[in-house]
């Protein structure tokens, strides 16, 4: 058993300095390497785009709508244990209560009368508001946090690409460099299971990133949603 464990681990360690060796030549311009093809690439472009712009409105928006950096952080830890977010008044509907409590309190002058008007014109805006903020949660930013939940995966998928990748760039440059032709027929059978697992992994992220960028496409009806909660409350 402990002879296994050596075997696997010394094979693991092999293949990891393989790897960093293929990353330093790439880095130094030393070594050959394989390049994704142009369409490929331009879909990596557009899901990453998105991802990273999707990130900084969705921010952005939370902002807007919860300018209380401690709340947004309670709820974003909310979020991740699988909660509901708590319900809680808007500062507008702090500020009506408040007002109506005053008013109660001093209700035999006209101060107090005054003070209750103006408290339940404050808690109708606030109820309004709170609207608002709850459709624009439900709207926009909830369908974008779930979009950008999935990513794990893809980003899994496409680290599990260049690893394969580097292992096939290794493989050939450890062809190329081989000293007989008895060592080079040895090495091309690295280089063809290399490049087997290489291409079912690169249609699969092919999929996977394709899948994500029409998805991306779509999500420009929630942008509209935002607009319409946004004209509703003003």
């Amino acid at each position: 058993h402990a002879v296994k464990t050596f075997t696997e681990f010394n094979h693991f360690f092999m293949h990891c300095s393989r790897r960093f060796a293929q990353v330093t030549g790439e880095k130094l311009g030393t070594v050959q390497r394989t390049d994704y093809d142009r369409e490929f690439q331009d879909l990596c472009n557009r899901v990453d785009k998105h991802s990273f712009w999707a990130s900084m409105l969705t921010s952005k928006v939370e902002l807007v709508l919860q300018p209380n950096p401690a709340y947004r952080f309670e709820d974003f830890v909310t979020e991740k244990i699988g909660n509901e977010r708590e319900i809680r008044h808007t500062y507008t509907e702090q500020l009506g209560i408040c007002m109506l409590n005053a008013g109660s309190d001093m209700s035999s002058s006209d101060y107090g009368q005054a003070l209750l008007i103006m408290g339940d014109y404050e808690n109708r805006v606030g109820e309004s508001e709170h609207r608002m903020i709850k459709n624009a949660f439900q709207k926009f930013v909830k369908p974008f946090m779930d979009a950008a939940s999935k990513e794990g995966a893809i980003n899994s998928e496409r680290r599990t690409l260049t690893a394969l990748r580097l292992d096939l760039d290794a493989a050939k440059n450890r062809v190329r460099a081989a000293k007989t032709a008895d060592e080079m027929k040895e090495l091309e059978q690295f280089v063809d299971e290399a490049q087997k697992k290489f291409d079912e992994q690169y249609e699969l992220c092919r999929e996977v990133l394709e899948d994500r960028d029409r998805q991306n496409a779509e999500m420009v009806v929630h942008l509209e949603d935002l607009c319409r909660v946004q004209v509703d409350y003003f």
